[in-house]
């Protein structure tokens, strides 16, 4: 029954097409961004640039003017071959920044963490963070192609050319996230 002076009310059959345009708009754009087919298309990650830090010595002041604030980067320590945070995809930890590289990488799918090429992985399976020493046994004791995670694990690993890593999980579901540290060898 229709009144007069009342609009007309519309069904699939009239605006059926508009919507279909629009979700096979919004469908392309996140396929774009990576989003259904893994990140495969999008950036594998973007390695955090380093801070710094002030660092003043005692009884030492600049003099007056010169404006400098003794910045120091923190991969200052000499031990330390790379650290910082990373979101991740495929990395060769060799690399000074990490990045990606065929045949030598690490790569966190699901909730593993698998390596491709010699580099080694193992679970820390002890309480607190564990040191360069601490990794290197674990690895020795444990070392293999891949080790599940979960968020707060810490991981070991050997790269390739032998430096020896650790990854703090900060983050794990559609974006995997961990501090890392590349010791030198």
């Amino acid at each position: 029954m229709s009144y007069e002076g009342q609009p007309k009310k519309s069904g699939w059959g009239e605006l059926g097409h508009k919507w279909i345009t629009a979700i096979a708009a919004l469908v392309t754009a996140l396929t774009g961004a990576g989003f259904f087919i893994g990140r495969s298309s999008a950036p594998d990650a973007r390695p955090v640039a380093p801070a710094t830090v002030t660092v003043t010595a005692p009884g030492a002041a600049p003099p007056a003017g010169t404006g400098t604030t003794g910045a120091v980067p923190v991969n200052a320590d000499p031990a330390v071959y790379w650290s910082g945070e990373l979101e991740w995809g495929k990395f060769n930890l060799d690399l000074n920044p990490p990045n990606y590289t065929d045949g030598e990488y690490t790569q966190a799918l699901g909730d593993l963490f698998y390596v491709d090429g010699k580099a080694q992985l193992a679970s820390w399976k002890k309480g607190g963070s564990p040191g360069k020493a601490d990794c290197a046994s674990a690895v020795d004791a444990d070392g293999f192609n891949q080790t599940r995670f979960t968020k707060d694990n810490h991981i070991c690993g050997r790269t390739a050319e032998g430096r020896i890593f650790r990854l703090d999980v900060t983050s794990t579901g559609n974006t995997v996230r961990t501090q890392v540290i590349v010791w030198n060898k």
